[in-house]
């Protein structure tokens, strides 16, 4: 039989009590973050939503006539991108098989190695799209923040299908 201390004893609690106070706080440190981070992520989702309503009303002007071309300034959210899916090309579930625009954040790696498809994946379950029958194919590009002079876009008609651009100001 091993006879401890009681000094012993009294640091092995004491260490016990230590590593459970640390995963505690651990967990609730994460469970703050995960709360912060779901919030930003849900306004950044409706500010996508805000300006694809905008854009969507747009095209609809111009696809009737109205109006030939016209801007959208201050899209949102920044550092967000806006996507063309046209043609034939792998698109989101949500443009299912016809040509779409979408607001949608960027994921690196795409389509190499074993990361295959998650841009399409990202804009299907986090970003928002809106179907265009005759959306011309354009560069995906950044949305800025509104501090480093905002993003613009033009909407014209060019042809019969729809062109979009980013204007520089």
């Amino acid at each position: 039989m091993i006879n401890l201390s009681k000094k012993g004893m009294l640091l092995a609690n004491e260490v016990v009590k230590l590593v459970i106070a640390l995963i505690g706080i651990s967990l609730l440190i994460y469970l703050l973050f995960s709360i912060y981070y779901t919030s930003s992520q849900d306004q950044k989702l409706n500010e996508a939503k805000d300006t694809i309503g905008r854009m969507k009303d747009i095209i609809s002007r111009i696809n009737s006539g109205a109006v030939s071309n016209e801007k959208i300034t201050d899209i949102s959210p920044p550092s967000w991108y806006l996507f063309s899916f046209i043609g034939t090309e792998k698109k989101p579930n949500s443009c299912a098989g016809v040509n779409c625009l979408c607001i949608c954040d960027k994921v690196i790696y795409d389509n190499t190695l074993w990361f295959k498809n998650r841009q399409l994946n990202e804009c299907d379950s986090s970003g928002v799209c809106v179907v265009v029958k005759n959306l011309n194919k354009f560069n995906e590009f950044e949305i800025n923040d509104p501090s480093d002079g905002g993003t613009n876009v033009q909407i014209s008609k060019v042809g019969s299908n729809i062109g979009v651009k980013k204007i520089w100001v």
